[in-house]
């Protein structure tokens, strides 16, 4: 057959054109302001993000709170869990959005009800789906387009928690083998999102050479370097002892494609009751400085046991000196 599209015309109207890309791929917010200032306002349609770090990191935090911010937005959220049960995501959601510490919420059901109904007014809507270890893009896709049909809601933002545990479409490839596995699952999924026009965040765990690391690369993410080059943005999830005590989550760009925000770093604040994860406020102390000060208190620690062990060494030797000069005294 013969070519009928022939491309786009670069300098017939640029305005038109840069109009079109605004409209089509606009940014969204995260609902986060220092996040959206890195990525140019937010994350685009038909990109996957994926959010990395090690157990324990708060991975899930991460996919909750943006599907609460989301949500809250007006936007319509399917948040698939492979790890954690329907009725524990939504226990951790009822905390984030009445208010209510974790362990306050079953204390407080009928108050943390109305809360939650509240909210729901001029909010989208919310579904938590748990669905088995080993699910592929396929199982995805069915599933949603089951849902917008039974439901009639169109799905603006898909949260995958996680992955790593997903299989690609393809049964043959080796579970084993997690660079092609990775590779795979992550194009699936970015095709899913071009496809139907969606948010996508997921999660993915560092490797054990990240344990003791301030800052991440890519040799950090566990898998290989597949689901990064098929990822539009990467972003590190890191925490320390002293920073969950006061607290504090820094995130690290380690891949944006529509920004040029590789290399930078967004400080939020916790709150350990809430589980909610915001942005800082003007005056807070950021997680370097707590990091920092934290390695200061351990050399002051450590530079006053060694006092005090010298002081005791002193007094040993001083009291041995004392026995000579006595039995010296003795003898003459």
């Amino acid at each position: 057959g013969l070519v009928k599209d022939l491309g786009l015309d670069y300098f017939e109207n640029p305005k038109e054109r840069l109009e079109w890309i605004k409209k089509q791929a606009g940014a969204t917010s995260t609902g986060w302001k220092g996040i959206d200032q890195k990525l140019y306002g937010g994350l685009n349609r038909g990109e996957i993000t994926i959010f990395a770090g090690g157990s324990g990191a708060g991975k899930s935090l991460f996919l909750q709170n943006f599907a609460v911010n989301w949500v809250m937005a007006g936007m319509n959220v399917v948040y698939v869990s492979l790890e954690l049960s329907e009725q524990l995501i939504s226990m951790r959601l009822d905390a984030m959005i009445s208010g209510y510490g974790t362990r306050e919420v079953m204390r407080n059901i009928d108050d943390v009800d109305l809360r939650v109904r509240m909210k729901a007014k001029g909010a989208g809507k919310l579904r938590v789906k748990y669905m088995p270890n080993g699910v592929n893009a396929n199982d995805l896709r069915v599933f949603l387009r089951e849902y917008e049909i039974q439901c009639g809601e169109k799905v603006d933002c898909l949260l995958i928690d996680y992955l790593d545990l997903m299989m690609p479409i393809n049964g043959k490839v080796s579970a084993e083998n997690t660079f092609i596995k990775d590779k795979y699952v992550s194009e699936e999924l970015r095709n899913l999102a071009m496809e139907r026009e969606l948010l996508m965040v997921t999660a993915s765990q560092l490797n054990r050479g990240a344990v003791e690391e301030i800052e991440f690369d890519h040799h950090h993410i566990a898998g290989g370097i597949s689901k990064i080059q098929t990822a539009d943005n990467v972003v590190g999830i890191f925490t320390s002892n002293a920073m969950r005590e006061r607290g504090r989550y820094q995130i690290q760009f380690m891949k944006t494609r529509s920004s040029a925000g590789v290399g930078t770093k967004v400080d939020l604040k916790f709150d350990p009751d809430t589980l909610r994860i915001e942005d800082l406020e003007e005056g807070d102390e950021d997680a370097m400085t707590m990091t920092t000060g934290s390695l200061v208190d351990q050399l002051k620690r450590s530079s006053s046991i060694k006092a005090e062990g010298e002081e005791e060494k002193d007094a040993v030797t001083q009291a041995l000196n004392m026995r000579e000069f006595l039995k010296k005294n003795d003898d003459f």
